[in-house]
């Protein structure tokens, strides 16, 4: 059955983070932040910034929405290299906001994915079309290990997997399609959302997980992340299912 990758159900309970942020110089105190906080709105002038660094259309045209999508993560994949939270954030997972991570030029699955997501918006991509999803990723029989992508709803109504941990280069050369991506057996590389959010709302996907506390749903994600070396053989796997492993040689696209 399609995912409703818009999202299926509005999660309006517990959607602040108790666990993701720390007042600085105050490393005991525990700041409360929404999930959609970490979606920065498009108008931020730190994104404006970004965005000069791109060749983006000028016009508003058919065509022109695909291609901002298209180099929008083509700067991200190639300004911001993966990390892990350092030790010192004394979090078992830290939260950058998009600011700090463009400040820092690296970050892990959340934080790019974040990065991405709010690029898009600030391109002038509706929200609508945006989502970041938190859920599970399997490549090449790894198992599912938790996971955070973005995905944006191109011009004809399609749903695309925007993979924000790839390499510089690594890019498919069409938009892969994020109902093709969470097809088992279909690649090396499975996809299987749980959750959404943008700016505006959180959402459930689908219904077999049934969510009733996003904030418990959230700290079991950040728990069963799993070991750094697990994480580092899983995304050097999935850049392999992008470059050799699953696109077609001579065109990148997905087959």
């Amino acid at each position: 059955m399609p995912y409703d990758w818009a999202g299926t159900r509005i999660l309006q309970q517990n959607t602040a983070l108790p666990d993701k942020r720390r007042v600085f110089n105050n490393l005991d105190t525990l700041v409360p932040t929404d999930l959609r906080e970490w979606v920065t709105p498009g108008d931020r002038e730190e994104l404006r910034r970004a965005l000069r660094q791109m060749t983006l259309p000028a016009e508003r045209s058919p065509g022109t929405f695909d291609a901002r999508a298209k180099e929008v993560w083509r700067w991200v994949t190639e300004s911001i290299s993966y990390a892990e939270d350092a030790p010192n954030q004394l979090l078992t997972d830290f939260w950058q906001f998009p600011a700090e991570t463009i400040a820092t030029g690296k970050g892990d699955c959340e934080d790019s994915a974040f990065l991405l997501a709010s690029l898009l918006l600030a391109s002038g991509i509706s929200p609508y079309c945006v989502r970041v999803v938190f859920g599970t990723l399997e490549v090449a029989g790894s198992g599912p290990i938790p996971h955070a992508w973005t995905v944006y709803k191109d011009e004809s109504g399609r749903w695309c997997t925007l993979e924000s941990t790839l390499d510089a280069g690594m890019l498919p050369e069409e938009l892969p399609s994020a109902e093709t991506s969470s097809r088992a057996g279909h690649r090396e590389c499975v996809y299987t959302p749980i959750l959404c959010v943008n700016t505006e709302h959180v959402w459930e996907v689908g219904s077999r997980h049934e969510i009733r506390d996003v904030q418990g749903f959230i700290s079991e994600h950040a728990q069963r992340r799993g070991r750094e070396e697990k994480r580092a053989e899983m995304l050097s796997a999935l850049q392999k299912a992008y470059t050799c492993g699953s696109a077609t040689p001579t065109t990148g696209r997905w087959t």
